[in-house]
């Protein structure tokens, strides 16, 4: 079926490209054809005013004759000259009777095969041309002869039989000889420029249809775009495929992390369980709330993490409405950092806040977007160490943008483009706090809903500059 395709596919180009061969063939022969009428017809119209036998045939005007002797008037003087020929004139018997401007080569007298040997080929580097003027019932003969580099004559020898059998036939059988050697020649030049290219790159769609993104091809000739395309494409493929394989890894060690941050606290949670329910353990009042309480804490835990999970998969699918509304992004910046300072994890950090309006206003969900904003702060404070300083900034011009900036740890190249994806998850492994991994994810989850942006950059041992465009 394969080869059968591709026999297919190289026919149909091949039959494109012989017609329009021979359309072209076509054309030009009609093409040819008009030329050579044109040429004809414009030869015939200019040959009275501008061809040597016309102004030798004419040139008798210009001989007069005194005491029964031929001579030339000065206009035919000027035309001579003018057009740098000269005249013989000849009497009855062959012998010249007159000249202007005849060169030392050319004899004053002839023999009658003299005359023909002239006529046919040339003399003096001229070619010539005769006629008669008759005076006093005499004939007198004269030649006009042209200089070779304006007029040359050649004498052409023919069979008008032959000439005509050749038009009716051999000529046909010729030209249609000639169309077929370039019908053949052109598909094999054109199987060779055209279909070897077409080849290589519908094997190359072949080998990234198959996941092999492996290819390079050299960039040349009437397909150079198509090779460049097709580089750019199995760059992309490779580069996506390489990123599905790194998210696949993420995936799985955050679904280990998570498996072991539910383990942990079910441990827990069974442990004084199974402790509380031992008929011959009798227990304090104190005991017991505190056990009661390592339950209750655990519990929740485990029921934010199940939350965060549900809530991140409904933002993915967008079933999750937005309750805009205009809020002071401003004081809600403030109460969010107020908030976190009040922390007793976090109140002897370092978070400074930087705004040149009190009062910016956007239109935004104010549940939805302290959350994002609230988990971009936390995860600067949570995985850097506690001397970290943390810089938030706002301003307004044509748009609202929100800066975090933090002096901290930062972030290797390698994992910025995975920030922001549900499995990536921190790696400061010095903090006691527990997390799902997926606050980075659903904070640029619900900026992408409010149409915002956000982008982030970030040097390791340097810190990390996260900003936001509402």
């Amino acid at each position: 079926m394969k080869i059968l395709n591709k026999i297919r596919t190289n026919w149909s180009i091949t039959t494109k490209f012989l017609v329009t061969l021979i359309f072209i063939i076509i054309i030009e022969f009609f093409v040819n054809l008009l030329f050579f009428r044109f040429t004809i017809i414009y030869t015939k119209k200019n040959l009275n005013t501008l061809s040597p036998e016309s102004f030798t045939l004419n040139f008798y005007e210009y001989i007069n004759f005194k005491d029964n002797k031929p001579f030339i008037i000065e206009n035919g003087k000027k035309q001579i000259s003018n057009n740098d020929t000269w005249i013989q004139i000849i009497d009855e018997n062959l012998k010249e009777v007159y000249s202007f401007k005849k060169p030392k080569e050319v004899p004053s007298s002839y023999k009658p095969i003299d005359l023909v040997h002239i006529h046919k080929y040339d003399i003096a580097n001229s070619s010539v041309f005769m006629s008669e003027k008759k005076y006093n019932n005499k004939s007198f003969a004269y030649i006009i002869g042209f200089p070779f580099n304006r007029v040359a004559k050649y004498t052409l020898t023919f069979n008008p039989n032959n000439t005509q059998n050749f038009l009716g036939g051999e000529f046909i059988v010729l030209m249609t000889i000639n169309i077929i050697i370039a019908v053949i020649a052109s598909y094999f030049i054109f199987g060779k420029r055209m279909g070897k290219p077409l080849d290589i790159i519908i094997n190359g769609i072949d080998t990234l249809s198959k996941g092999n993104y492996e290819i390079s091809y050299s960039e040349y000739g009437i397909y150079k775009n198509v090779f460049t395309n097709l580089n750019n494409l199995s760059k992309t493929l490779k580069e996506n495929k390489e990123k599905r394989e790194e998210i696949e890894k993420m995936r799985e060690l955050w679904i280990s992390s998570i498996s072991h941050d539910i383990k942990t606290p079910l441990s827990s949670i069974k442990g004084y369980s199974e402790i509380m329910k031992d008929p011959d353990y009798i227990f304090s009042n104190d005991e017991i709330v505190e056990y009661s309480e390592i339950i209750y804490n655990k519990s929740l835990y485990i029921q934010t993490l199940i939350e965060d999970l549900n809530f991140t998969y409904k933002l993915k699918n967008k079933v999750i409405p937005l309750k805009r509304e205009k809020i002071n992004i401003t004081l809600l910046l403030q109460n969010i950092i107020i908030s976190i300072l009040n922390h007793p994890c976090y109140c002897n950090r370092t978070v400074n806040f930087h705004f040149e309006k009190d009062n910016i206003q956007a239109f935004v969900d104010e549940r939805l977007f302290k959350r994002a904003l609230s988990n971009l702060i936390f995860n600067a404070l949570i995985h850097n160490d506690k001397n970290v300083q943390v810089d938030i900034s706002i301003y307004e011009k044509e748009k609202i943008y929100i800066t975090l900036k933090d002096n901290g740890k930062g972030i290797a190249k390698k994992d910025l483009d995975y920030v922001f994806e549900k499995y990536y998850r921190g790696t400061n492994t010095n903090t006691s706090i527990e997390g799902s991994g997926l606050g980075m994810a659903i904070s640029k989850q619900i900026i992408d809903a409010h149409g915002s942006t956000i982008h982030i950059k970030s040097d390791l041992n340097k810190g990390t500059t996260i900003c936001i465009t509402v």
